[in-house]
């Protein structure tokens, strides 16, 4: 990723964290799809689905397989977003914890 410079010179850092979930229950809302029916369809239960759209649990490997199988978006797509999403919050504590 590239990095984004101010006039100054000094790198400015954007604090737009994406969270999996929500990205991925906006997906569902636009295409129409019941997120409760999806789940069933692609082998999760829906309590288990419905955590992960809130945030409550990760997207992992084997889910975003399953993603990119029904929705055509690449699991390498949903993995890089989660990874980021988990690197932006591990930052977030280090920066607190270190000034």
């Amino acid at each position: 990723m590239d990095k984004i410079l101010g006039s100054n010179g000094k790198q400015i850092r954007v604090n737009i964290v994406l969270v999996p979930g929500e990205v991925l229950r906006e997906e569902l809302e636009a295409r129409k799809i019941i997120q409760s029916a999806f789940a069933m369809k692609i082998g999760v239960y829906p309590s288990h689905f419905s955590d992960v759209l809130k945030g409550k649990r990760r997207l992992n490997a084997s889910l975003t397989l399953k993603l990119e199988k029904e929705l055509g978006i690449s699991a390498d797509f949903w993995v890089g977003l989660q990874a980021n999403y988990e690197l932006s919050l591990e930052r977030e504590k280090y920066s607190e914890m270190h000034g």
